[in-house]
């Protein structure tokens, strides 16, 4: 497969606070990556990094983000422009962050689509009835009539997902698109996603709090603590024998069927900016040694299939 994405020790910050640091990544075209970690561990900062949509206090301060060998942090804002939505989607947690409320859903298609290019309204109405049918939305005709108000929040985030997609990007970029909907519709958009995956060969890189749908759509995992990457692989490495005791107690808390009570991670995450030595984790790690607080550099630990942690011992 051609590797389509290549992150390289990655630091990001937010008004001189260090938000991402020293992460390294790589996905092939038609891979999907699920991306793990509690709130506040940098997950979406990475999505807007690669969207380059930062905003003025954000800013990438060393490393290397290279989209199908285009140097995303050095292009120019038009060059960047150009590729966002065209081949470049993102999919935003709440669907009003891709729609205004008070505008038809067919009017803010046809924006997006001629701001790439001089495009007719019958071949555009055409290409976007052809994703929705992709997508499994059915009266399309009344769709693009409708504002987003007279739609369910299961349905806007379908046509969210729609709109990300309507220009056929190579990557799409998922934040948390199914966190705020019921468990039936999550099911379905998480389908209907792998469905573009197969059809289209999309790349799809997806935020998520929820394991069931990494251990669903993924073919790999990426699991973020305080703004490390702490363990990457492919998915049936991390979930079945997951090496970082972050990881292990993110399965741990899992809550399963008949399983007895649930194991959850005492304590809480560093806030950004704090200053600390040696492992953020830790604090709350149940496998730490005295030495693991102090001054040290975090070493990463090879595995095999390209599954590694980051842990000055190897999390042993």
């Amino acid at each position: 497969m051609r590797p389509i994405l290549n992150v390289e020790q990655l630091d990001v910050s937010y008004n001189g606070t260090q938000i991402l640091k020293d992460l390294t990544l790589e996905l092939n075209q038609g891979e999907i990556l699920g991306i793990v970690g509690e709130s506040g561990s940098g997950k979406s900062t990475l999505l807007k990094t690669m969207m380059g949509i930062l905003g003025d206090n954000g800013q990438i301060d060393h490393g290397k983000l290279e989209f199908d060998g285009i140097d995303l942090i050095r292009i120019s804002k038009e060059e960047l422009r150009k590729l966002r939505g065209t081949r470049l989607g993102m999919v935003f947690q709440h669907p009003g962050m891709a729609f205004n409320p008070i505008r038809k859903i067919g009017v803010q298609f046809l924006e997006s689509m001629r701001s790439h290019g001089k495009v007719e309204k019958k071949e555009a109405i055409a290409q976007i009835l052809d994703i929705f049918q992709k997508l499994s939305l059915r009266d399309g005709e009344r769709i693009l009539n409708s504002y987003p108000f007279e739609l369910s929040g299961g349905m806007n985030q379908r046509v969210a997902i729609a709109l990300a997609m309507v220009m056929h990007p190579e990557i799409l970029l998922a934040d948390e698109p199914t966190s705020a909907l019921d468990v039936t519709v999550q099911a379905q958009c998480v389908k209907e996603m792998m469905d573009l995956r197969d059809q289209l060969g999309t790349t799809i890189v997806i935020v998520t709090h929820n394991m069931g749908v990494v251990s669903y759509m993924a073919d790999k995992i990426a699991v973020m603590y305080a703004g490390h990457l702490i363990e990457y692989g492919r998915k049936t490495d991390v979930l079945k024998n997951p090496q970082h005791p972050y990881t292990k107690a993110l399965i741990g808390a899992i809550p399963v069927i008949g399983g007895g009570k649930l194991s959850g991670i005492p304590g809480c995450p560093p806030v950004f900016g704090e200053i600390y030595d040696g492992c953020p984790f830790a604090p709350r790690c149940a496998e730490a040694r005295p030495a693991c607080s102090g001054p040290m550099e975090l070493g990463k630990k090879e595995y095999a299939n390209g599954h590694w942690t980051l842990c000055p011992y190897g999390c042993r």
